[in-house]
């Protein structure tokens, strides 16, 4: 009976196995109802998966500065200098407090796409913001931005989540990016699609790593990443913006440095 397979399919998902599917072929109503019922399964084994994989990761990333507190205050309590051993559990404080902040901007933005607040506006002023913003960072670096602006008309999208988006891809390639060199930010149009290019002039990344460094704390260099102050989530903060848009997001080896190309659907 198609009614009674579709029923043990839901009660063995409800019991817990996130592998239960349907296989009707069948092209009415009890069929639609079946293929449903696997999109949604897909969905939600997806989304658990993934939030199994996001508590594993936080916890690896917790236990390192946690580590170091215990020991730096250990250190502050018998040292003859405590001041150097409080200034390492402030930077550990920091760091701590900069990663649960983007855990909860990852969180938002894996929510309700409803929460989107779409709107009409020229991307460009939100590029122009993002780069104003930045500038702070850059003098130390002795870099600047050059920014290429070829887009003439408006887009929806939401203001405030795309402004984020670049300022991430903009403190990511400030941060890799040598001295004396130039950030380049290109702004583009076609018919259909709208495209934001941010470069460096840095060392680039493996190519084995591009499909990866949009992913939740993956680090090319740890040491690096943790000497810049880097927790491992702007550019998986960066994708998952760009996914709520029903955009891409792709990075290349630009020989040198490294191209990020965001496409936003016009």
């Amino acid at each position: 009976m198609p009614i009674r397979s579709v029923t043990d399919t839901v009660v063995r998902f409800g019991q817990g196995d996130m592998s239960a599917r349907t296989y009707l072929l069948r092209q009415d109503e009890i069929g639609w109802l079946a293929r449903s019922f696997n999109d949604m399964a897909e969905r939600l084994e997806g989304l658990l998966v993934s939030e199994r994989r996001l508590l594993e990761d936080i916890s690896h990333e917790l236990r390192s500065p946690l580590a170091r507190m215990k020991l730096a205050i250990k250190l502050a309590r018998t040292s003859t200098d405590p001041g150097a051993a409080l200034d390492r559990v402030e930077r550990e404080v920091t760091r701590i407090a900069a990663l649960t902040s983007e855990i909860v901007e990852v969180t938002r933005l894996e929510g309700d796409p409803r929460l989107l607040k779409l709107e009409s506006a020229r991307l460009s002023e939100v590029v122009r913001e993002a780069i104003r913003d930045c500038c702070a960072e850059i003098e130390p670096r002795v870099c600047n931005i050059r920014f290429d602006d070829q887009l003439s008309r408006y887009s929806f999208f939401d203001r405030e989540l795309i402004r984020r988006a670049v300022e991430n891809l903009l403190r990511n390639a400030i941060r890799y990016s040598p001295e004396n060199t130039t950030i380049e930010v290109l702004l583009l149009h076609d018919s259909h699609n709208v495209r934001i290019s941010v470069r460096d002039f840095g060392l680039g990344v493996p190519d084995k790593s591009l499909a990866q460094i949009f992913e939740p704390f993956f680090r090319v260099n740890e040491a690096r990443d943790l000497e810049s102050g880097g927790v491992g989530l702007g550019l998986s903060i960066v994708k998952r913006v760009v996914q709520l848009h029903n955009g891409t997001i792709s990075a290349h080896n630009a020989y040198p440095g490294l191209r990020v190309e965001i496409s936003l659907p016009l």
